[in-house]
């Protein structure tokens, strides 16, 4: 008779089996057909995490079929190691992005060791340096700053500080993306204004505000995956509780069984 924990486990195993396999194909097809620098981004991160869904999800699923307590035992050391991952990710995100616990714990010292500045993360990581000639050159892929997507709907925090000059310096709309300095000089000491360009492959692209705006855009995604990983954790939580319960339920058989079957 199958065990209820046997066959919870391979349920849920099923379910991140077929994450898994959908995370492969989506990495294989961004692989095989190109796509924007902004798709290329994601090609690794699917790769490896159907990759790790895939082999866990295998290891459940043949360890609870067959009810073999090697497999199972892997399964849950594995799960346990993920769950700490997660856990740890998770408060990471946090630490990122609440701005005052971060800077409370990066302005810390222990000693003469430096702690992590978790207050300007996202800006070291994200926007400074060679890191946001990438980010630049997916905007341009994308054509984020085309006309069509301008017109008739709520700009986006990117749209909004990547695809104009900022509101401050004054300049005169002449159609298109084409924005005009007014005659008596800039409004604002603001260096935004003069890295503005006309030219459709440089706009706001270098502006401050430009990557002000990456970066709220970049905290909202963030919120989401960590309402995700929250998800995944009592996900995981379970799987691991019931690979244990399956583990000792398949114990006590095989006692029975070699009691009875000297």
């Amino acid at each position: 008779m199958v065990r209820v924990s046997d066959f919870i486990v391979g349920l849920l195993n099923c379910i991140s089996l077929l994450l898994g396999l959908v995370a492969i194909a989506l990495s294989l097809v961004f692989h095989l057909h190109g796509g924007s620098q902004c798709e290329k981004v994601l090609q690794n991160p699917l790769l490896i995490t159907g990759s790790i869904l895939l082999l866990v999800s295998l290891l459940g699923l043949i360890g609870s079929c067959c009810r073999l307590n090697a497999l199972l035992f892997i399964y849950v050391f594995v799960t346990f190691c993920l769950i700490v991952g997660l856990l740890g990710f998770t408060v990471f995100i946090f630490m990122v992005m609440n701005e005052g616990v971060g800077k409370t714990i990066s302005d810390k010292r222990v000693g003469e060791m430096r702690t992590w500045d978790f207050a300007h993360w996202l800006e070291n990581n994200f926007v400074n340096g060679k890191k946001w000639d990438d980010i630049r050159s997916c905007f341009r892929e994308s054509e984020i700053c085309r006309i069509s997507k301008l017109h008739g709907r709520n700009l986006s925090p990117i749209q909004s500080s990547c695809c104009k000059p900022p509101s401050e310096c004054g300049f005169q709309w002449k159609g298109a993306t084409r924005w005009e300095a007014p005659r008596e000089g800039k409004a604002t000491n603001n260096s935004d204004c003069r890295r503005w360009s006309n030219e459709q492959d440089k706009l706001c692209y270098d502006c401050n505000a430009c990557k002000e705006g990456f970066l709220m855009n970049i905290k909202k995604q963030w919120r989401y995956i960590a309402i995700f990983n929250l998800c995944a954790l009592v996900l995981l939580i379970i799987s691991y509780s019931f690979g244990c319960f399956a583990m000792k339920n398949n114990e006590k058989d095989n006692r029975l069984f070699r009691k009875y079957h000297p």
